[in-house]
C-alpha cells in the first residue's frame, strides 16, 4: 500500500502542477493544497466546483482557494466550528459572570438596607419612622428580586444555547470523520479507529480481522460512463458494505474507490464468509442509468483480509490485508483473498 500511495501522490502531485500552470495559478501552499486534492479525484463535489468555475471563467484567485478549503476541507470545517463554540461560550460565561455579580451586589445593599433600618429603628420611633424602614427595605428586596429573576432567565437561555453549541460541535466532528459522497467513515475516521480497535484486540486477546476492498476496473468504467455514474457505483457498493458489515464493524472509504472493514471480535473465517456476502450483493445489483433506464451491467469487487498479531502496527496489518487484495486482482478479480493465518501466507477463495 505504501509504495503504492508513494506512487499516486506523485502522479497527483504532477497532475495538480500541471493543471495550475494550464489556469495561471500561481503556486501557493494554499493552491497546491486545492489543486492536488482535485487531481486525486478524492472530493468529487469539490471537482465539480471547480470544473464548473473553468467552465465558466469563473474566478480561482487566493480568495475562492480560501473559500473551497474552508468548506471542503473536513479539518478546517471542524476547526472552524470550534473556535466559534468557543468565542460564544466565553461571552455567555462573560454575561453569567456579570449578572451573578450585579445580583451579588443587590444582595449586598439589601443586606446593608436591613441594617439601616433596624439600626434606626428604637423603642421611641414612631410609626412613620417603621413605614420608612420598612419601605426601604421592600425597595432592596424587590431590586434583587428582579436581577435574580433576570439571572434565571438568562440561565435557561445560556442552557439551551449550550446544548445547542454541543450539537454543532459534535455535527462537525461527525462530518469532519465522514465521506460526504458515500456517508462512510473517511480516512481520517479509519485510521482512528484501527489503532483504537487494535490496542482494543491487544488488550482483550479478542482476534481482529480487516478487509481491504476495490471495485474492479473502476477507472475504465468511470471513463466511459462519466463521473456522475462513478459516484453511483461508488454509492452503491458503500451500501452493500454498510448493509453487509456486522454490529460492531467499521466500513470506510479508504480512498478513491478503495473501502475497508475493521473487524473487531471476528475470527478469519466470518470475515471471510462476511466478505463473500458483501461482495455476492454488489455483484448481483444491475446499475441502471436513471435519466434512460439504460442498464449499465454490474460491478464486481476483489477484496483482501489480514488478521491482526500482537506485534502488528496498523501499517503492517493494512499491508497484508492489501497484499491479498492485489493477490485478489491479479488471480482473475470479482474474489476473496484472506491470508493464511497458520502458515502466514495467502489462501485463495473461488468467486
Amino acid at each position: 500500500m505504501q509504495a503504492e500511495d508513494i506512487e499516486f501522490a506523485n502522479e497527483w502531485s504532477a497532475e495538480a502542477l500541471k493543471l495550475m500552470q494550464e489556469n495561471s495559478i500561481p503556486p501557493s501552499p494554499d493552491n497546491y493544497a486545492v489543486w492536488f486534492r482535485y487531481a486525486s479525484g478524492r472530493l468529487p463535489e469539490l471537482n465539480k466546483e471547480i470544473d464548473e468555475k473553468i467552465a465558466t471563467a469563473g474566478p480561482l484567485d487566493l480568495d475562492t482557494t480560501l473559500d473551497i478549503q474552508r468548506r471542503y476541507f473536513s479539518d478546517a470545517k471542524l476547526t472552524d466550528v470550534t473556535l466559534a463554540t468557543g468565542t460564544k461560550l466565553n461571552t455567555e460565561v462573560d454575561q453569567i459572570l456579570r449578572i451573578i455579580e450585579e445580583t451579588v451586589g443587590n444582595s449586598t445593599a439589601l443586606g446593608a438596607s436591613v441594617r439601616e433600618a433596624s439600626e434606626s429603628l428604637s423603642s421611641q420611633s414612631t410609626p412613620g419612622d417603621v413605614l420608612k424602614a420598612v419601605e426601604a427595605i421592600v425597595t432592596a428586596s424587590r431590586k434583587m428580586e428582579e436581577r435574580s429573576a433576570e439571572l434565571e432567565d438568562h440561565l435557561q437561555a445560556t442552557k439551551r444555547e449550550l446544548n445547542e453549541l454541543q450539537d454543532n460541535l459534535a455535527k462537525a466532528h461527525t462530518e469532519a470523520r465522514t465521506d460526504g459522497l458515500t456517508g462512510l467513515n473517511n480516512r481520517k475516521a479509519f485510521d482512528e479507529a484501527i489503532e483504537r480497535e487494535m490496542a482494543g484486540a491487544r488488550a482483550s486477546g479478542k482476534p481482529l480481522c480487516l478487509i481491504v476492498g476495490d471495485i474492479d476496473h473502476f477507472k475504465k468504467f468511470n471513463d466511459t460512463f462519466g463521473h456522475r455514474t462513478g459516484d453511483q457505483v461508488l454509492r452503491l457498493v458503500a451500501s452493500c458494505l454498510k448493509n453487509g458489515a456486522a454490529e460492531g464493524h467499521i466500513a470506510a472509504r479508504y480512498g478513491g474507490e478503495e473501502f475497508a472493514v475493521i473487524m473487531p471480535a471476528t475470527d478469519l473465517a466470518t470475515a471471510e464468509v462476511i466478505a463473500n456476502r458483501i461482495r455476492e450483493t454488489v455483484m448481483a445489483r444491475e446499475l441502471v442509468k436513471r435519466s434512460t433506464g439504460e442498464s449499465l451491467g454490474r460491478v464486481t469487487m476483489s477484496m483482501g483480509i489480514g488478521l491482526f498479531r500482537p506485534d502488528d502496527a496498523a501499517a503492517s496489518l493494512i499491508e497484508r490485508a492489501d497484499q491479498c487484495l492485489y493477490q485478489a486482482k491479479h488471480a482473475g478479480r470479482n474474489r476473496v483473498i484472506a491470508e493464511d493465518a497458520g502458515a502466514a501466507m495467502p489462501k485463495a477463495l473461488a468467486g
